[in-house]
C-alpha cells in the first residue's frame, strides 16, 4: 500500500486543482428530475434516480474525459489507500462512499497545495497591498459546494444508521430528510453499524485540515457525536454476537471512544456543551410501525455519558462559563419575538436550568466540599463581567446558582461563596476611620453603626432566602 503523496506516477505531484474537485462535487450534487410525466413517479424513485444518474454521470466524466486524468490519479490512490467498503446494492451508500472520496481528494489537494505554497517577502514600499492568499484557500462559492457536500454525507451516511433515542431523527428535521430514511437499504451490505464508523471516521479525517474542519464541526458536530457515541458506548444486544455476527472490532468501539473525547476537547467548549445537551434530552421523538406516534426517549446509557461528559466540561478551567454560554448563547436577552415580560421569564428559566447543573456535584468530583472548593470561584466570577449584555445574563446566573447551592449545601456555600462575596463588607467594618481631609471628594460618610446595620439586614435576607439558619452567624462576628 502506497504512502500519501508517494505514488502514483509524477501526474499525481502535479497537484490536482481544487476547481477540478469542487466541479465533481457539484456533478455528484447536481439536482435531477424524474425524466417522466407519469404522476405515479414518487419522490422515493426520483431520489434514487437523482443519485443514480449523478454517479454514473461522475465515473464516466472521471474515466473518458483526459483533464480530469489528475483527479482519477488521485482518487486511486485514496481508494487503494481506503480500508472500507465504497460500493454496495444500496445507491445511496455508494453515493455517500463516492462523495467521501471526492473529500478526501479535496483534503489531500489542500494539503500538497499548501506544502508547495511560498508568499515570497513582503515589498515595503507597497505595505497596504493584502499578502497573496494561500493556494488551498477555498472561494465562498466553493464553500457552499463543500458544505453541500457534507450534508449529504451526514443525511445519507450517519443520521440513517443512528438508533431511536440517539440524535435528532431525519425525519423531524426536513421533509427530504424523511424521504432518505425511507430510501435507506439497511438491510443490504455493508452493515449499518459499518456505514457509520466509516462515515464519522472518514469525516473526522477530512476535519484534520484547519478550514475544513471548521466546515463540518461548525455544522455537523452533533450528528457525528451522536455517531461516535452509538460505536463507542452503545452496549449490545443481551445476547453476545457470534464472531461472524461482529460488525466492529472491540478496537474500533475504543477508537470511537476516544474520537469522541478528541473531537469535544478540539471544538469551541460552549458549542460541545450545547450538542452534549441536545444528545441528553433532545426535542421529542416518534417512533415509527404504530399509526400512533409513541415518546422514543433517550436511551439510559446515553443520559448518563451525556451527564459524565458535560461533568467533564463543567470541571475544566473556565467550565462554568461554557455551561453558561452553552445554554444562553443564541437566545438574545430573552425568548425570541416574546414580549419583555414573557423574554424576563424565558431568561429566568434558563439562569434555573443553569444553577441546578452547577449546583449538582457530578459522580466524579472526590467530594461535594472539593466540588465546591473548584468551582465556586469561577461562579463568582459571572459577578465582574463590564459587557453589560453578557454581565445582565451572567449575574442573574450566578445570584440563581448563590441561592441554589445555599438551599441545597447550606455549610459549603456559606465557607465559598458567601464569605468570598460579602468580604468586602467585612473589610469596610474592620477598617481604621479615614482622616475628613483625606477623603476623596463626593464620599458618602456611613456610620460604622449604619454599616453593621446593613450587613446584617444582608445576613437575614439570604437566612431567609436559603434557610442557613445560623451557619452564616460567625460571618458576622
Amino acid at each position: 500500500m502506497a504512502a500519501p503523496g508517494e505514488v502514483v506516477g509524477s501526474e499525481v505531484l502535479e497537484t490536482c486543482g481544487l476547481d477540478q474537485i469542487v466541479e465533481a462535487l457539484k456533478l455528484l450534487l447536481s439536482p435531477g428530475g424524474s425524466g417522466s410525466s407519469s404522476l405515479h413517479i414518487t419522490k422515493h424513485d426520483v431520489l434514487l434516480a437523482t443519485l443514480k444518474s449523478n454517479l454514473s454521470a461522475l465515473e464516466d466524466k472521471i474515466l473518458r474525459d483526459p483533464q480530469w486524468k489528475k483527479l482519477k490519479l488521485l482518487r486511486d490512490e485514496i481508494i487503494n489507500q481506503a480500508e472500507w467498503p465504497q460500493s454496495s446494492v444500496d445507491i445511496t451508500w455508494s453515493f455517500t462512499s463516492q462523495t467521501l472520496l471526492l473529500l478526501l481528494c479535496l483534503k489531500e489537494t489542500m494539503i500538497r497545495l499548501a506544502a508547495d505554497f511560498n508568499p515570497g517577502k513582503p515589498n515595503p514600499r507597497t505595505p497596504e497591498v493584502a499578502p497573496a492568499l494561500s493556494p488551498d484557500t477555498l472561494s465562498i462559492t466553493q464553500q457552499k459546494t463543500v458544505q453541500s457536500a457534507l450534508q449529504f454525507v451526514v443525511t445519507l451516511g450517519v443520521c440513517p444508521y443512528l438508533v431511536a433515542g440517539v440524535g435528532v431523527p431525519l425525519k423531524h428535521r426536513t421533509e427530504f430528510g424523511a424521504v432518505v430514511q425511507d430510501v435507506v437499504s439497511l438491510d443490504a451490505a455493508p452493515h449499518a453499524a459499518r456505514r457509520l464508523y466509516t462515515s464519522c471516521s472518514v469525516l473526522l479525517d477530512v476535519a484534520r485540515h484547519a478550514s475544513l474542519g471548521s466546515l463540518i464541526l461548525c455544522r455537523h458536530l452533533g450528528d457525528i457525536a451522536a455517531g461516535l457515541c452509538q460505536l463507542g458506548f452503545c452496549p449490545p444486544k443481551r445476547k453476545p454476537p457470534t464472531l461472524a455476527e461482529e460488525v466492529l472490532t472491540e478496537e474500533e468501539r475504543t477508537l470511537s471512544r476516544g474520537a469522541l473525547r478528541d473531537v469535544l476537547d478540539q471544538v469551541y467548549q460552549p458549542l460541545a456543551v450545547r450538542e452534549l445537551l441536545i444528545l441528553q434530552g433532545g426535542p421529542p421523538q416518534s417512533c415509527t410501525g404504530a399509526k400512533t406516534q409513541l415518546r422514543c426517549r433517550t436511551p439510559a446509557w446515553l443520559r448518563r455519558l451525556c451527564g459524565q461528559l458535560l461533568s467533564e466540561r463543567l470541571m475544566r478551567p473556565g467550565g462554568v462559563q461554557a455551561v453558561v454560554r452553552g445554554i444562553l448563547e443564541g437566545a438574545g436577552a430573552g425568548a425570541a419575538g416574546g414580549s419583555d415580560a414573557e423574554a424576563t421569564a424565558a431568561d429566568w428559566k434558563k439562569c434555573d436550568l443553569i444553577a441546578k447543573i452547577l449546583a449538582s456535584c457530578p459522580q466524579q468530583s472526590l467530594s461535594p466540599e472539593s466540588y465546591y472548593r473548584d468551582i465556586c470561584p469561577q461562579i463568582l466570577d459571572l459577578f465582574h463581567f463590564q459587557d453589560k449584555l453578557t454581565a445582565r445574563q451572567f449575574q442573574r446566573v450566578a445570584t440563581t446558582t448563590v441561592i441554589t447551592m445555599s438551599r441545597e449545601q447550606p455549610r459549603l456555600a456559606a465557607n465559598y461563596l458567601l464569605q468570598p462575596l460579602l468580604a468586602p463588607l467585612h473589610r469596610c467594618l474592620n477598617t481604621t476611620e479615614i482622616p475628613e481631609s483625606n477623603m476623596v471628594p463626593g464620599t458618602i460618610l456611613v456610620t460604622e453603626e449604619e454599616l453593621s446595620r446593613c450587613i446584617e439586614d444582608v445576613y437575614k435576607e439570604i437566612r431567609k432566602t436559603s434557610g442557613m439558619g445560623e451557619l452564616i452567624q460567625p460571618l458576622s462576628g
